[in-house]
């Protein structure tokens, strides 16, 4: 069976405190103004190489959605890729290296950056592995596929950064395939840097991932670390794919409905009770961040209506917009 375990928690390690652009303010509502990406330059990973998916992916999805969009960085890259075979040399799936092991490059992920020459105001590392094979044909787009469906590990994905390192390692690479087994890592690095600070949406923005309009989404989740339901065995009983709902940082999200439905039937989905700042069990959340969870999993090449509604600092809000999920989970 495909297996897919993104590993740790979110991975998200920022410098303390992490440095934030200085709030710009439009003049005629008082309303905080986006700090947000809209273009980037081209990529280097190679024409349809698996990095080039991955990066056009994720960007298609936080482009669409409003999140964003993320440079490639040569640094990042290499700490990315560092990180990946130091993985897959010591058979290990963590954010945390030790010293003294093949590969080492720093005990965390803000050691590994620094080391690769980043300056970073706050960074970021999320990483799946698949134990099927030892190729990484098909890598790229399943990554980010993955870890855009799995509570914790799409708020690290659609967080506020600036730049991304991506690196697709297979054991076949490493020559580690004949003694250990195959095995692939997908690894992001992300992070934004003190002078550019994190990009956001504008102070009334409520964002959504997914987002009107957005297709391929795993349908369920089998597995995540840390478990967005303590206790419960993910393979038995799966969950469908996350829902983020997100304002901009600093500020306060509340939930006050939400609900999903099949678009054709109207058949109405379980949801579990939002995750947010308040409810989260393994603490990941923070103030401006939600998560609707399906308490199953969502049927494959099927289209969903969400509605959700609640306040961003106090103000009303309320989304409605539908997404289709894909045939691909993440196992």
């Amino acid at each position: 069976m495909l297996a897919s375990t993104p590993s740790g928690n979110t991975g998200t390690t920022a410098v303390s405190p992490p440095v934030s652009p200085p709030a710009t303010t439009a003049p005629s509502d008082g309303v905080q103004s986006a700090t947000l990406v809209t273009a980037v330059g081209p990529d280097t990973y190679g024409a349809g190489s698996e990095g080039q998916q991955a990066l056009q992916l994720l960007n298609a999805e936080r482009g669409r959605c409003g999140f964003g969009l993320l440079a490639q960085n040569a640094r990042l890259d290499t700490a990315a890729q560092a990180h990946a075979d130091w993985q897959i040399l010591n058979n290990q799936l963590s954010h945390t290296e030790a010293s003294g092991t093949p590969g080492f490059t720093g005990v965390t992920p803000l050691d590994r950056v620094v080391a690769a020459g980043y300056v970073p105001g706050g960074v970021g590392e999320e990483i799946s592995t698949l134990f099927y094979s030892g190729s990484i044909a098909g890598t790229g787009v399943f990554g980010v596929r993955a870890l855009l469906a799995l509570p914790y590990h799409q708020l690290g994905m659609l967080s506020g950064y600036r730049d991304v390192g991506i690196a697709l390692r297979g054991s076949d690479q490493l020559g580690t395939t004949a003694n250990r087994g195959p095995r692939t890592v997908q690894q992001f690095n992300l992070g934004f840097t003190r002078s550019a600070g994190r990009q956001e949406p504008a102070g009334d923005e409520v964002l959504t991932y997914p987002c009107e309009g957005t297709t391929g989404v795993f349908y369920e989740i089998t597995n995540e670390t840390p478990n967005p339901v303590p206790g419960r065995d993910l393979r038995a009983s799966p969950l469908g794919p996350g829902v983020v709902v997100a304002v901009r940082s600093g500020q306060t999200l509340a939930i006050s409905s939400a609900r999903m439905t099949t678009l054709s039937g109207r058949t109405p989905v379980a949801l579990r009770p939002a995750l947010t700042r308040d409810s989260d069990p393994n603490a990941v959340l923070a103030s401006h961040q939600a998560v609707l969870i399906p308490d199953a999993s969502l049927m494959p090449n099927t289209s969903y209506t969400v509605n959700v509604a609640g306040t961003n600092d106090g103000a009303a809000f309320e989304k409605t917009f539908n997404f289709t999920t894909g045939a691909g989970a993440a196992r």
